[in-house]
């Protein structure tokens, strides 16, 4: 997969993402205040911006660079490259980790026993991710999409870890209603989409062709979406 190929998907991903994030994380932190909290796997900072909204502090972690090159400078919030099972923090430091559909990358017991180390006692260890159902548009573009094998695990959790304290598990589905530019972003965001869509529709011009067909839809499209969370309390005393 060549640079330029990666560079484009990550613009879309940071052009326009639906505002799950701040809705999940308005469930479970809504009225808190805290000082520190650590995005693991923030790729374009969106699940980042949207954790600080409850942190004095926030520090967004991810092994790609080109991902990080797509994060936008703001107080409080700091960026670094790394991974989950070495983060650039001291000990102790976090009241709150996020996990926004990077656990299924990141998991193993290395990073449990990281997540120990940079917890507060009695912090919040949340493990989200959200499926968009978008099937039903691609065919309306052309495109039927095959159900393919996969490992990776929207519902994916740490609850077999001990350590940590479980206090709930949700998953529940909802619909937004985005406008023709939006779903076309999204659409593009994937790597397995973005070749479908440039390969029916051509290489140069794939996005803008995308777009006038779905604005002939109507000027609001409803999205379903498939909401996983679940938390956790680590060094709970």
């Amino acid at each position: 997969m060549s640079e330029q190929y990666n560079s484009e998907i990550s613009q879309h991903y940071a052009a326009y993402r639906p505002p799950l994030h701040q809705m999940i994380l308005n469930e479970i932190l809504a009225g808190q205040h805290l000082a520190c909290g650590v995005d693991i796997g923030c790729g374009t900072g969106i699940s980042t911006v949207a954790l600080s909204h409850y942190c004095q502090n926030v520090y967004g972690v991810d092994p790609s660079q080109d991902m990080l090159d797509q994060t936008k400078p703001a107080d409080g919030i700091h960026y670094s490259q790394g991974s989950g099972e070495h983060l650039p923090l001291p000990d102790h430091c976090a009241d709150v980790v996020t996990f926004a559909g990077s656990l299924s990358y990141a998991k193993s017991d290395a990073l449990v026993t990281e997540l120990e180390r940079v917890c507060a006692a009695n912090a919040t260890v949340i493990v989200y991710d959200f499926e968009v159902l978008l099937c039903e548009y691609m065919s309306l573009l052309g495109i039927e999409t095959a159900a393919t094998p996969s490992n990776y695990d929207h519902a994916i959790n740490l609850s077999d870890y001990k350590t940590l304290v479980e206090r709930q598990i949700i998953t529940s589905q909802l619909t937004l209603d985005v406008n023709a530019q939006q779903l076309a972003h999204i659409l593009f965001s994937s790597s397995t989409r973005y070749e479908q869509l440039c390969q029916h529709f051509g290489q140069q011009g794939a996005f803008a062709s995308v777009v006038e067909k779905l604005g002939g839809i109507n000027a609001l499209l409803p999205i379903k979406v498939d909401i996983y969370y679940s938390t956790y309390t680590a060094n709970s005393h």
